[in-house]
């Protein structure tokens, strides 16, 4: 395999000046092992070298402002997977807090993260890379990097997951946030107020999660009688019934309420047949009668080794009848009552002193203190203008006072036990750079509101103002810990970050940084084009003497931009650059290879480079269209572009 290098970088350096390369092995030629031509028109690739390397980067320079990191994989991780890049923070750096901008995208990244925490292999979801359903398995390289480690060994037991974006379907969708421990921005008066509302029927909260636990229970129950001999079912499952009333699982927490695609790991794609009902008296009844059916099984098979070690267990906890169905409502709160205490532990063993708000903590175990809590935030607005509560005190009356909103939550936490957890305030800079000072008045915006709120008897938790150009623009000095953290209480705040953007490699103003995308296609055809003849839609590009022109399988459909055809665009094959030429299509364009009198290497299979790798640099990209990196990587068409996680 060869490494691609550019001989001559005269023309990426003269669009921008320098010239950033990725170095990692791209194929000349797109085939299998056997040699077989490569059914991929065009691949993503994305290396976890450089994602990693990028957090590493990012992280070292929040600590030196005592934050933390929370990473933003919105928008399907800027283009390059939510869920594939999370997956891999997680278990080989140890990311413990992601954001993402929907609440579907939060469901999908929780559901996966459990459902990843169960495989053996990394390497096994990512490597190889395409995505099919939900993170099919591929096979590993021959060699580990030397990044890769075991799952598990880095991967927190709680990840943290925050919407970005304003709740959408208020007050209803609070109870998605609530069952699946998503945190949630309050950003603006209307919102606390839908969240006052949903927190006023404690019995529709305590219902919806019941039925929501109950299905996830009969799905789990019901899964594991797939694929065995009939009375292998009942007996590997002889101790569900009997500790039903205080069965516990993690796979209880995420029930596949919305989406159509199977929790990855599971082992059924659809509803038995014998599970109608999902809600009320019909499940309950549906459920009692699956158990009793295993009731009847179980007791004509009772010598059997795994019914005698359900009933000791059952002995042991003085149970008297360990198959008696208590009903579907106290089999499932007992199963909430498990998580939740699990998960509490979980938050008092992993944190530290002054690692997160002792308040926080003693909140969450104050008047109800065993209960599923909503993580919120306050969103500020200090200057972006989009979202937030204003940090100013109203003078005319015709608003409350951001403070005082604030404050009703709280209260309502601690005084009327709301299932609610007060957890930060945040703003987001708009303009960070070096020239800038609109981020100095932003922040102290932010602190104005921020001392307030203090004033007024509340612990904030956590703060959370920097994004990724906020917090790697050295000459800025907005950030002061000992003024943004420190609380009179002792009590200090814990800082984070939020950054996206940095990790993927895309804020060229930052050379520690590394790219972490390159777009390739394959040659499907090459030509000599005779003078006067043209190529493409339009005929915009005519040739002006005989050309060599190769055909490369990848359009504006699939992400390339349009704007970049008529000589704007080039393309690297064979260690040369080629410039596009004529109309950009739907699903191909056309490089110029050179006078037909020529020799050219160019085959059809080769691989080509339309950015990243050994060609032309992203940010060089972007920088011709006058455009983001991020806009670019996340236009990909990830049905159509494969998507390929190399190290």
């Amino acid at each position: 395999m060869n490494i691609m290098t550019l001989d001559d970088h005269s023309i990426a350096s003269s669009l921008t000046g320098t010239s950033s390369i990725s170095h990692f092995e791209v194929p000349l030629t797109v085939c299998d092992e056997g040699g077989n031509d490569s059914k991929f028109r065009s691949v993503h690739r994305i290396s976890l070298s450089a994602l990693s390397h990028n957090y590493y980067n990012v992280a070292a320079v929040a600590s030196n402002q005592r934050c933390d990191v929370i990473c933003v994989v919105k928008a399907d991780g800027y283009g390059h997977g939510a869920i594939d890049t999370a997956i891999h923070l997680a278990d080989n750096v140890g990311a413990n807090a992601f954001a993402v901008a929907t609440l579907e995208e939060a469901v999908e990244l929780r559901k996966a993260l459990e459902a990843s925490s169960h495989n053996e292999s990394l390497h096994q979801k990512l490597n190889g890379g395409q995505r099919k359903e939900l993170l099919n398995a591929f096979v590993p390289p021959a060699s580990t990097p030397p990044f890769e480690q075991p799952l598990s060994k880095r991967r927190d037991s709680f990840i943290r997951i925050l919407v970005l974006g304003p709740p959408v379907g208020f007050p209803r969708c609070f109870h998605d946030y609530y069952h699946y421990q998503i945190e949630c921005m309050i950003s603006g008066p209307e919102v606390a107020d839908a969240l006052k509302v949903w927190i006023s029927n404690p019995l529709d909260i305590q219902r919806r999660l019941v039925e929501r636990v109950s299905q996830a229970t009969k799905e789990e129950f019901s899964s594991t009688f797939s694929g065995q001999p009939e009375k292998e079912k009942m007996f590997d499952n002889a101790s569900t019934a009997g500790t039903l009333a205080t069965h516990s699982t993690t796979t209880t927490e995420f029930p596949q309420t919305r989406r159509k695609s199977p929790v990855p790991g599971s082992s059924i794609n659809n509803k038995s047949a014998t599970l109608n009902a999902t809600s009320g008296d019909n499940l309950a009844k549906e459920f009692r009668q699956m158990l009793q059916t295993q009731q009847k099984v179980v007791a004509q098979e009772a010598t059997l080794s795994s019914f005698s070690s359900a009933v000791d267990e059952a002995e042991e906890k003085e149970t008297a009848n360990p198959y008696k169905f208590e009903g579907i409502e106290a089999a499932a709160l007992a199963s909430v009552h498990r998580q939740e205490v699990e998960t509490q532990q979980v938050l008092v063993e992993s944190s530290d002193s002054d690692s997160i708000s002792s308040t926080s903590s003693a909140l969450m175990f104050s008047a109800g203190s065993n209960k599923r809590r909503l993580r919120w935030h306050a969103m500020v607005d200090t200057g972006m203008g989009r979202l937030g509560f204003k940090t100013d005190a109203p003078l005319d009356g015709t608003r409350r006072d951001s403070v005082d909103i604030i404050q009703e939550l709280v209260k309502l936490q601690v005084h009327g036990a709301a299932p609610l957890e007060f957890y930060g305030m945040c703003t987001h800079m708009a303009d960070a750079n070096p020239t800038s000072t609109y981020t100095n008045a932003q922040t102290d915006r932010f602190k104005s509101l921020l001392k307030r709120v203090r004033n007024a008897g509340i612990s904030v938790p956590t703060v959370s103002t920097d994004n990724s150009a906020a917090l790697l623009t050295t000459t800025l000095t907005h950030f002061d810990p000992n003024k943004l953290l420190e609380q009179k209480s002792g009590l200090n705040t814990r800082g984070f970050v939020r950054c996206g953007g940095a990790l993927y490699g895309q804020r060229p103003a930052f050379p520690q940084l590394q790219a972490v995308s390159t777009l390739c296609a394959t040659v499907r055809h090459v030509a000599v084009l005779k003078e006067g003849e043209s190529v493409g839609y339009d005929r915009a590009y005519i040739a002006p003497h005989d050309v060599r022109i190769a055909t490369l399988a990848i359009g504006f459909a699939d992400g390339y931009p349009r704007e970049l055809g008529n000589g704007r665009g080039h393309v690297c094959i064979r260690e040369s650059l080629f410039k596009v030429v004529g109309n950009v299509c739907m699903d191909m364009l056309m490089v110029e290879l050179g006078p037909a009198y020529e020799y050219s290497e160019v085959r059809v299979g080769d691989t080509a480079i339309l950015w990243g790798g050994s060609g032309v640099p992203l940010a060089t990209v972007a920088s011709s269209l006058g455009t983001t990196q991020s806009a670019l990587t996340c236009g990909l068409d990830k049905t159509r572009v494969l998507r390929e996680y190399v190290p």
